[in-house]
């Protein structure tokens, strides 16, 4: 297994951060897309990366815009359409550098939202979509009164910055995460009202989008998540569109499912599911 640490371009030309985990032959089996979630980092999903490299994928984890190594504002975008074009820029990237390769795009929390708005805009650039605990709602007792605040906040493109209200105890049950997503530098949880705002639009589009997507999906969802709504999950499942498609639904674990205890489980689930779509 092979770490490389390299840069994406954004659709506005902006170099964005991107790590690449591959087999030590630099002869992937399929690709592999992963999008992190609010406040999250490329790092966060290490475990991911070794895993699925030391089993011949090539794992491309990008710091979104607005989040990790990025040189602009922290925690603000204008439009949530701006990270579809990202993502296509990165994914064109991605197939350019191995051509002819099967690509899987994965979604953590508002990665997910970010993972099913793309496929939508774009059916038929990846082959398969694999979602975690996907932020097709919010859990987070946000009040109306705020919404509001936020929305007249937004119009006038404060740039003040609000808390995210992530709990990192409500996130994972693995102490050692805990630990050190409190002490990471490279977190930032705090969003501008522009962001919040158009990221509660964002997830209620990608909701309604279940019905627009075709491609195979995995949704692995945490039963005990405090950050989304498991129920909503599965509604958005149960409306998908497309014929294959796969819901594992874990009882007693919390969020950030690729890091609680139960990891193994978790990516052993995944593996399995993507060694089937798979040419033998």
């Amino acid at each position: 297994m092979q770490y490389e640490e390299t840069n994406y371009i954004g659709y506005d030309g902006t170099h964005m951060f991107m790590a690449l985990w591959k087999p030590d032959d630099d002869k992937p089996r399929a690709l592999l897309v992963v999008l992190h979630g609010l406040g999250s980092h490329a790092g966060d999903f290490k475990n991911l990366g070794e895993y699925f490299a030391n089993r011949g994928f090539a794992v491309f984890i990008p710091d979104l815009r607005g989040f990790g190594h990025y040189s602009g504002l922290k925690g603000h975008v204008m439009r949530f359409d701006e990270y579809i074009e990202d993502i296509q820029n990165l994914v064109m990237q991605v197939k350019d550098r191995y051509l002819n390769k099967i690509t899987f795009l994965f979604g953590s929390s508002l990665g997910g939202v970010n993972a099913i708005r793309y496929v939508k805009t774009y059916p038929k650039t990846v082959d398969g979509l694999i979602l975690h605990c996907p932020a097709v709602s919010q859990n987070l007792g946000i009040g109306r009164g705020t919404i509001i605040a936020g929305q007249i906040l937004s119009w006038l493109n404060v740039k003040r910055y609000f808390s995210s209200g992530l709990n990192y105890e409500d996130a994972s049950r693995n102490p050692t995460v805990i630990k050190d997503h409190e002490t990471d530098p490279l977190r930032f949880d705090d969003v501008t009202p522009r962001f919040g705002i158009e990221g509660l639009k964002a997830s209620e589009d990608a909701f309604k989008s279940a019905l627009m997507i075709k491609v195979p999906v995995l949704l692995q969802q945490a039963g005990e998540d405090k950050l989304v709504s498991p129920n909503r999950s599965k509604e958005f499942f149960e409306n998908l569109s497309s014929e294959d498609k796969t819901l594992y639904f874990y009882e007693g674990l919390y969020h950030e499912l690729h890091v609680e205890p139960e990891s193994d489980r978790i990516l052993g689930d995944m593996e399995t599911w993507l060694n089937k779509r798979l040419p033998t």
